[in-house]
């Protein structure tokens, strides 16, 4: 998952425009640094990383909103054997 924190990162930052100090805490969503707009990309690049669907109900503020709490979501989708 260490990748995928690295992949989020860059991502964030060169594809999804997200500017100023951007730690694993950072709220993205919360903190103004995303809009309701980018989170299909920011879903569809998880989902393209990790292999797996995410699940529409899942697709919340809980799960999305800093790179620590995507990896977190993560792990537990892959280790759960989500179908993709």
């Amino acid at each position: 998952m260490n990748e995928l924190r690295t992949a989020l990162r860059s991502e964030l930052v060169s594809q999804l425009g997200v500017k100023g100090v951007l730690t694993d805490e950072t709220g993205l969503f919360s903190g103004g640094l995303l809009d309701s707009l980018s989170v299909m990309d920011l879903v569809g690049f998880v989902e393209g990383k990790i292999g797996r669907a995410i699940p529409p109900a899942e697709i919340t503020l809980a799960n999305f909103d800093s790179i620590d709490s995507i990896v977190r979501y993560s792990r537990t989708l892959v280790s759960n054997g989500a179908s993709a």
